[in-house]
């Protein structure tokens, strides 16, 4: 039977379908309803969004989607995505909904697409490859067993940014703490993003775009720290929870000031963090970094073991008339 391809409603039993179509290609990154609805009430409408779904008799055997990234804007690019259920793969049907993103997004007359897949997929990497992307970054994803992490190690790395007036404190304590902590927080997150190694610049968050993030059912303020010298907040770190596995943790931004790095304090904050997760019970915590990003070797420092990375690609398809296309957004969600 033909595939048909027709807009996501956004019902309760395409949002399931969905969920069970990634959760059978990715067994270990399961993704949950709840969290897939949160996003999707809370995105900043200045940014395309657009998901489509495909169904075979009336069964709903794949979806696909494109949009402009809010955290890494660039005019004129579009990240891409196609999902196939295993029992439903080499048919045909996820070149049909490519080829279907690919006319939705000609009347922008795009200047480049994107997307990602793991190094342990090669079949996901040919696909990519045949219709022209390439490989542009290599993100090392690693995971700790919490269980066996000894925060003692560390001891002395922690009493050396206690000696220097540093705290380190969650989210919890840092809203009790300032009346305008969440002012505060935004801007260290966004000064601290400015560093992350990513395809294209960062793109600044607006704060009430942010905010909607700290809404999010899987943030708890328990699991988010700030390290406070003073009145100033200087570094951040914090674990999201997998609303589809209760015992797994994901690591969320960690990043310290230029001014205040050198000093442990990212260091102090992780160790700080995973004592909290190892007292809640929680076995796995992952993690992922641009395979180059210091802070992974950090992370190996503390335990976590490699496991397959992500790929970023990109596929080029003109060149920007007159050396730019549209607004950057830069600088100012």
């Amino acid at each position: 039977m033909s595939l048909a391809i027709r807009p996501f409603a956004a019902t309760d039993a395409e949002y399931e379908a969905m969920v069970a179509i990634n959760n059978a290609n990715w067994p270990d990154e399961l993704s949950a309803v709840e969290s897939l609805k949160y996003r999707d009430g809370t995105r900043n409408p200045k940014f395309l969004f657009q998901r489509v779904i495909g169904e075979v008799g009336g069964e709903i055997v794949g979806y696909g989607g494109c949009l402009e990234s809010e955290w890494c804007h660039k005019p004129g690019k579009y990240v891409m995505w196609v999902q196939v259920h295993p029992d439903h793969q080499r048919h045909g049907y996820g070149a049909a909904i490519y080829d279907h993103l690919v006319g939705l997004l000609a009347p922008r007359n795009p200047l480049e697409f994107a997307a990602d897949t793991r190094e342990d997929r090669p079949e996901c990497i040919r696909f990519l490859e045949k219709r022209g992307f390439e490989s542009v970054m290599r993100y090392q994803i690693s995971r700790l067993d919490v269980a066996g992490f000894d925060p003692s190690r560390f001891e002395g790395v922690r009493e050396k940014v206690r000696s220097q007036g540093i705290e380190i404190i969650s989210n919890v304590e840092l809203k009790d703490r300032f009346d305008d902590w969440d002012r505060k927080y935004w801007k260290l997150n966004m000064e601290t993003w400015k560093d992350v190694p990513l395809p294209d610049p960062p793109t600044e968050v607006s704060f009430e775009q942010f905010m909607k993030d700290l809404g999010s059912p899987s943030y708890d303020p328990n699991l988010h720290l700030a390290a406070v010298d003073g009145d100033e907040l200087v570094g951040l770190t914090g674990f999201w929870i997998a609303l589809a596995e209760p015992t797994k943790l994901y690591t969320g931004l960690t990043g310290v000031l230029r001014s205040h790095r050198r000093r442990g304090i990212a260091t102090a904050l992780k160790v700080g963090a995973l004592e909290i997760a190892k007292e809640r019970g929680v076995k796995t915590l992952e993690t992922d970094n641009e395979e180059k990003n210091p802070m992974y070797l950090l992370n190996v420092e503390l335990g976590f073991e490699p496991a397959p990375a992500w790929l970023d690609f990109t596929r080029k398809l003109r060149e920007p008339e007159g050396g730019a296309d549209g607004d950057n957004d830069n600088g100012g969600p």
